[in-house]
């Protein structure tokens, strides 16, 4: 049974110079390994002319240096609830395993969600169910 998830059940003022990179972490323990797959969602304001697959490509290029065995498997545009969203599925080792993560930039005005799922590759296959539920959930709040 699903639950319905709402972030940030808390409001504030942010004091000026301030931003909101919230990060959300949501888990799911595995129950063959110490793993937890996981899909770890980013906020980030952009500006008005940055496009989101600028925005992959420059997360991509950030990351790649820093993992072992990196390997893009594909990268594509696409559209996330009516929002224009760019696609990437890459490879790599961690701590002796090896990890596959599937990234979704979703642009919602000007700000960028990504949508990180992380899972051991001998799993991955089973998250896709998961991950779809996710991504197929997502309703963006608009700002009044």
């Amino acid at each position: 049974m699903s639950n319905k998830f709402i972030t940030n059940g808390f409001s504030t003022v942010l004091p000026a110079g301030w931003l909101d990179r919230s990060l959300i972490s949501l888990v799911k323990p595995s129950p063959s390994s110490d793993f937890a797959t996981n899909v770890v969602v980013l906020r980030d304001e952009v500006a008005p002319e940055r496009s989101v697959e600028d925005y992959a490509r420059e997360q991509l290029a950030a990351i790649e240096p820093q993992l072992e065995n990196f390997e893009l498997l594909d990268e594509r545009p696409a559209v996330v609830q009516g929002q224009p969203a760019y696609q990437t599925l890459q490879r790599f080792a961690s701590n002796g395993r090896l990890l596959q993560q599937a990234q979704t930039y979703v642009l919602s005005g000007n700000t960028i969600f990504a949508f990180t799922c992380t899972s051991l590759v001998e799993e991955f296959n089973q998250t896709i169910p998961d991950l779809r539920e996710i991504m197929d959930n997502l309703s963006f709040e608009t700002e009044s």
